[in-house]
This record gives structure tokens, sequence and C-alpha cells, in this order.
């Protein structure tokens, strides 16, 4: 299944159930070999905490069933949050419903049209670009640099193939043999499904930023000195963003 506005849309709004709200997703945490709470807890501590305070205002793209919503909420003055899916923006909408200080936007999936420019100081998006093909990751870079403060940064997680065999990518459609074949040559893994990982790679996130007035800060796999706890999996990264003057 391809990467699409249409096909994430369907996943999530429709067809997933959401057993945990997000946080049966531990995948990542048992692959470090560390227990989900602490995992959980130290991708907040060094990730989300150091880019937020009191006078913040948040943005969280596509947060599902609010996984790290309700983190933000609890330290920003000010949360949007923005789905393509109605049934996500909905359960966060109820799990948030005392906080008065959250926006909640159904969008189209690409574009954050309802944010003003230059608007927010912090970007999280965390577990959806790993899912969203390259027009659309382009799309949501652009609206990002936009509406982002000058000095404002932004943290995407995101697929990490490797570039060189990107052009490779329409394999992954030539059935289960294709998939296999396609994850072992970008992900460089052999085990384990590819995570529904779009075809999407560190360099192309660079480059995306460089034509968007974003300064790539850093791209991590771990987050902390001693890697114990990060998202390598599927070969995945997140990139810290700066908005230029």
């Amino acid at each position: 299944m391809k990467n699409t506005i249409e096909n994430n849309k369907q996943k999530w709004d429709k067809d997933y159930h959401w057993h945990h709200h997000g946080d049966e997703w531990d995948g990542q945490a048992v692959y470090c070999n560390q227990n989900y709470e602490a995992w959980k807890h130290s991708l907040v501590e060094h990730l989300i905490l150091p880019h937020v305070n009191e006078t913040t205002t948040a943005l969280e793209i596509a947060p599902g069933h609010g996984r790290w919503s309700g983190v933000l909420a609890d330290r920003v003055d000010k949360l949007i949050i923005a789905d393509v899916s109605p049934s996500c923006i909905d359960h966060c909408k109820k799990m948030l419903a005392d906080k008065s200080h959250v926006e909640f936007h159904v969008n189209d999936g690409k574009t954050l049209n309802v944010i003003p420019d230059q608007s927010i100081d912090f970007v999280w998006s965390f577990d959806s670009f790993v899912h969203i093909d390259k027009p659309t990751t382009a799309s949501y870079i652009s609206e990002i640099s936009r509406v982002l403060k000058t000095g404002g940064k932004a943290i995407l997680h995101h697929p990490g193939r490797s570039h060189s065999f990107l052009w490779l990518g329409f394999i992954r459609h030539w059935g289960e043999i294709g998939k296999q074949l396609y994850k072992f040559i970008s992900m460089h893994r052999i085990s384990d499904h590819d995570g529904w990982r779009a075809n999407i790679s560190a360099k192309m996130i660079r480059d995306l930023a460089g034509k968007n007035r974003l300064i790539v800060v850093d791209q991590l796999q771990y987050w902390d000195s001693g890697k114990k706890f990060g998202v390598p999996r599927f070969n995945d990264r997140l990139t810290l963003f700066e908005k230029q003057p």
C-alpha cells in the first residue's frame, strides 16, 4: 500500500483500532532492549522538554490519539493540533477537554492553512512522517517553514532509508518478496516487517529543509549518549530544524 494522503487517512481514521491510543507501539523500545515507559520518559526528557516552556506556542502534526499531546499541553502556553483524521481529532478533543489553550484542526493532510505565518515556536511530529510520501513531506516542510517564527524549532520523526537506493523503491509494490528485498537494501534489516515506512532518506529531509530556509541542527537515531534510547528498529531518524531569518 502506497504512503499517500488517502491511504493514511483510511488507515488511521477508519481501519486502525488504536488499542492503547498509540502506546501499543512499543517496538522501538523493545528493539533497544528497554522498558517502554523508560524509553518514553527518555524521549520526553531529551526531545520535548528542552524546546518548550510556559511561553511556547507549539504545533503537533498528526498526533493520532494524543500519545504526546498531553505532555505538550501541560508545558506550553498554546498548543495547536492538526490531523487529517477526524476521528483522531475527536479523540484528542475528548482527552484534552479541560485544556482551553489547545486548538484542534482537521486539515487536508499536507498544509497548515489555518495557522498564520511566523506564529509557532516549536513543531513536533512523531510516528507520523514515517508513513508520509515525498510530495506530502515536501509540502509539510514548506508549511512548517512558513509558520515557524525566526529561530523557532521543529522535530520530525521520519524514515532513514539509504538514499542511494531510493530509486529502487518501486519494488516495494511487487508483493511480499519485493517488500522484503527493498527493506534489506534500504534499511539493512532482515527480520521484521518494514513498518510501512515511506521511501524517504535523511538526506532527502536535509535537502527539503535547505530549500525552505530551515537549518538542520541535528539528525539523530539515538538521543542519549549511551545509545540506549532511540528509533533504530526501521533505521529511522529524528531531524531537528531551526528557522533561519
